[in-house]
C-alpha cells in the first residue's frame, strides 16, 4: 500500500505491507521532488502503470512527476520530469500513455500527456497539453475511461466535468465542458461496464453530499442516477469493486464511508442507512486487486485503516 508524505521540504512515498489484518511500515522512498505541505483536494496523486511494474507520483511543490520501478518490497526512482504545468495533483494511465492534471495554482490549470518508454522513462507527447474550462477551477482528478479513448477531469469550483478525446497517438483534444449533475464534483471511478460514478461534496454543506452516475459516449455525459444522497457531509472520494457491484464514498466531514449498490447501466442505490465509521478526516481510498480489502487514508487521524469487503453484500 502506497501513499505520499507531500512534505514541502521533500516529498516521499510511504510504503506499507499487509501482515494478516495489520499494516506494517515497509519504507520511505524520496521522490526527489517537493510536496505542497498541505491538502491537495484531489484523488489519484499516485498511480500504477498498467503492468504494475511502475509507480507514478506527483510533486506539487516542484511541479514535476517521479517514476519508480517496483522491485518486490522496494521502490527505485528511475525518472523525474516536469509536469507540463503548475501544481500537479492527479495522474491517469492507460497502456503506455500517462496524463497529469495540473491544478494551476491561482491560474489556468491544464492536462499534459507523456509516453512511457520500455525503460520506464516519461517522454512528453507533442500537442498533448490542453487547458481546463477556465481559470481557478479547483480541479480534483483525471482518469482515462476503460477503452483509453477519453480522459475525464472534475472541477470542484465550477461544477464542471471536462472530457477530452484521445487519438491513437495519445494526443488529447480540446476539452468538452459539461455541467455536473450536482455541486462540487470531486473524485470518480468507472465501473467495469464503463459507467462513470462521481462524488459530489456540495461545498461541504452539512449532510448534503451525494453521488451521481453517468454513461459516457463520444465525450458526452448522460445522467443515469442523479445526486443520490449520502445523507452525510463532504463526499469526496470514490472507489468501485472489481466486479462493479459496489461503490464507496468517503465522507470527509462526517468521518465515515457510504456504501452504494451499483446496478445495470450504473444506476445507484444507497445501501446502508448508517454509514461505516472511520477515523477523523477520511480522504483518499483504494481497493486491493481482488477488492477484498479497502484502505482508507484518514487525514485528521494521520492513519490508514483497513476494511474487509463482504463480497456478497458489499458491507464493510
Amino acid at each position: 500500500v502506497y501513499t505520499m508524505s507531500n512534505g514541502a521540504d521533500g516529498n516521499a512515498v510511504l510504503a506499507f505491507r499487509q501482515h494478516g489484518d495489520t499494516l506494517v511500515p515497509a519504507g520511505s522512498f524520496s521522490t526527489g521532488g517537493k510536496g505542497s505541505g498541505g491538502g491537495l483536494g484531489n484523488q489519484g496523486a499516485l498511480a500504477f502503470s498498467d503492468d504494475g511494474d511502475a509507480l507514478f507520483v506527483v510533486n506539487p511543490g516542484s511541479n514535476d512527476i517521479s517514476v519508480f520501478e517496483i522491485n518486490g518490497r522496494y521502490l527505485k526512482l528511475v525518472d523525474r520530469v516536469p509536469s507540463g504545468g503548475t501544481s500537479p495533483i492527479s495522474i491517469a494511465t492507460h497502456e503506455d500513455y500517462v496524463y497529469v492534471l495540473n491544478a494551476g495554482g491561482q491560474g489556468v490549470g491544464n492536462i499534459a500527456g507523456f509516453e512511457l518508454t520500455p525503460h520506464n522513462k516519461l517522454k512528453p507527447i507533442a500537442g498533448s497539453n490542453q487547458p481546463l474550462s477556465g481559470a481557478n477551477t479547483a480541479p480534483a482528478q483525471i482518469s482515462f475511461n476503460l477503452s483509453g479513448d477519453t480522459l475525464v477531469v472534475t472541477e470542484k469550483a465550477t461544477n464542471i466535468i471536462d472530457t477530452y478525446a484521445v487519438d491513437e497517438d495519445g494526443v488529447a483534444s480540446a476539452p468538452v465542458s459539461q455541467k455536473s449533475n450536482g455541486a462540487t464534483p470531486f473524485g470518480f471511478s468507472f465501473t467495469p461496464r464503463g459507467a462513470l460514478v462521481v462524488s459530489e461534496a456540495f461545498g461541504g454543506a452539512p449532510n448534503a453530499s451525494a453521488v451521481s452516475s453517468y454513461s459516457l459516449r463520444d465525450g458526452q455525459l448522460t445522467v443515469r442516477s442523479g445526486s443520490v444522497s449520502t445523507t452525510q457531509t463532504a463526499a469526496c472520494w470514490i472507489v468501485i469493486t472489481k466486479n462493479g457491484k459496489f461503490a464507496y464514498a468517503s465522507n470527509t466531514g462526517s468521518n465515515n464511508i457510504s456504501s452504494y449498490r451499483v446496478r445495470s447501466a450504473g444506476r445507484l442505490t444507497l445501501q446502508e442507512a448508517v454509514a461505516t465509521p472511520t477515523g477523523a478526516g477520511p480522504i483518499d481510498m483504494a481497493l486491493n486487486r481482488n477488492s477484498r480489502f479497502l484502505y482508507v487514508l484518514n487525514a485528521g487521524a494521520r492513519s490508514i485503516e483497513v476494511f474487509q469487503v463482504n463480497r456478497a453484500n458489499g458491507h464493510l
